[in-house]
């Protein structure tokens, strides 16, 4: 019997059991010596000092942790899938984004005449560019080699195509074996580009005469672009200063039945702002450039209970170094976030990240008490010491929801209550986190979720 094991079941001696289902026979689990969350919140917090035997010797462990949970009464467990995004998916969403208008294949295999030349025009100035970089710099001379036969096999490529392309756009019918479609939303011309798991849909070309503020097209700038948002907004949509004729409350309505009309009525907001732009010119001679607020940005994420599950543990330093390397992979254990830009035009751009839709709630699930969970860390690093740097104490233990995928249906998941210790750094950052099911006190490997 592990020390684990052993820790487990001397705490729960006495007690009688109960199953919890929560929706996957295999993660039926015995649950005893449960906490209430108000009970866990008024707790002053985890202080100890404990010594454990490593490979150099004893060693000692120091944990001085604030205990953070979600301001609510009772947790859950929600049941999500993968959106498949199939032809029908497609259909669905460019439907709608577009209004009923038609739209186009957009791949290169599709590109226009014009849109050819562009693009060649584009790879041959950087080819000069290249060229001029080799007589600089001998040593920059393998690399540069290596990209000028890159550019070499693109333009052959773009040529070839240029010889069957069309001057005209081709109308979408079979959206299965295309990925990237255009259409006009009014006078601004979008594109939308489908992965496995992300969906955006933005203003193609935005020239100071083609999409952007009133202010900022004025100015005949080169380029009017959207400044980069963080998903992650906190301030409400003000109008006081908006270019825009809607106002906060009919965007963000036009917001909300997007998504409903979409299927995804059930998200969460995560919180909103004003649209912030930047008109500039492409010039070497100076900063020539303008700034103004037209329209509003939305954020969504799946959640429950007000809060949304990309807003629990900071999943981004644990797992995005993995996931995000590779969007193909079929299990995804990254929360879903979804950001919607509202302008005069309608909603213009879309991000869609990892997206999922809720099959079952359980609601009221019982958790195995705070003290419990202490032991089972303590056991987990005594033994395994090896697995955590307990050079530096741990300060923050806290519960919140962890994306588990299904033991045995792929693209399925259960966002279970989950406890973990770890170390703040810079307030921002949290590392070395030791995750514990707060169900069943088994202990989450950061590795199996990858």
């Amino acid at each position: 019997m592990t020390l684990i094991e052993a820790l487990v079941l001397t705490s729960f001696t006495g007690c009688a059991g109960k199953k919890v289902d929560y929706g996957n026979e295999s993660e039926s689990k015995e649950t005893k010596n449960m906490s209430a969350l108000a009970d866990i919140r008024a707790d002053s917090g985890w202080n100890e000092n404990f010594t454990i035997q490593t490979g150099n010797g004893e060693k000692t462990v120091y944990v001085n942790a604030n205990i953070v949970v979600p301001d609510f009464d009772n947790m859950s467990v929600v049941e999500v899938e993968n959106v498949k995004i199939d032809a029908d998916y497609k259909k669905r969403f460019l439907d709608l984004y577009f209004g009923g208008n038609e739209y186009y294949y957009h791949d290169p295999d599709h590109y226009t005449v014009d849109e050819l030349n562009e693009v060649i025009d584009c790879l041959l100035y950087t080819s000069d560019a290249a060229d001029d970089s080799l007589r600089v710099e001998d040593w920059q001379k393998t690399q540069d080699e290596t990209h000028s036969e890159w550019l070499e096999q693109r333009l052959a490529e773009y040529r070839d195509k240029l010889e069957t392309a069309k001057t005209t756009y081709t109308v979408a019918k079979d959206l299965e074996n295309c990925e990237v479609f255009a259409g006009y939303k009014g006078d601004v011309f979008c594109e939308v580009d489908f992965e496995a798991h992300k969906v955006h849909a933005y203003a193609l070309h935005q020239s100071g005469t083609d999409y952007g503020p009133p202010s900022l097209r004025n100015e005949d700038y080169d380029t009017i672009t959207q400044t980069f948002q963080d998903d992650d907004l906190k301030d409400k949509a003000d109008e006081t200063s908006n270019e825009g004729s809607k106002s906060a409350a009919s965007a963000k309505k036009e917001a909300g039945d997007f998504l409903s009309k979409l299927g995804m009525q059930d998200l969460v907001e995560r919180g909103e702002c004003e649209c912030s732009w930047i008109g500039f010119n492409n010039s070497e001679e100076g900063n020539d450039y303008q700034t103004a607020v037209w329209g509003y940005i939305y954020s969504y994420a799946t959640g429950i209970d007000g809060i949304t599950f990309k807003d629990g543990f900071d999943m981004d330093t644990y797992l995005s170094g993995y996931e995000a390397i590779d969007s193909d992979i079929d299990d995804v254990t990254l929360p879903d976030s979804t950001l919607l830009t509202v302008t005069d035009d309608g909603i213009i751009d879309v991000q869609m990240e990892y997206p999922v839709n809720v099959t079952q709630i359980y609601k009221d699930v019982e958790l195995i008490s705070l003290k419990n969970i202490e032991q089972i860390i303590k056991a987990e690093i005594t033994e395994n010491p090896d697995k955590y740097d307990i050079a530096s104490s741990f300060n923050k233990l806290q519960l919140s929801y962890l994306k588990i995928r299904s033991d045995s249906e792929q693209g399925k998941y259960s966002y279970v209550p989950a406890w973990a210790l770890s170390r703040m750094v810079d307030y921002s950052n949290e590392q070395n986190a030791i995750f514990v099911n707060a169900i069943d006190g088994t202990i989450i490997r950061i590795d199996d979720l990858i």
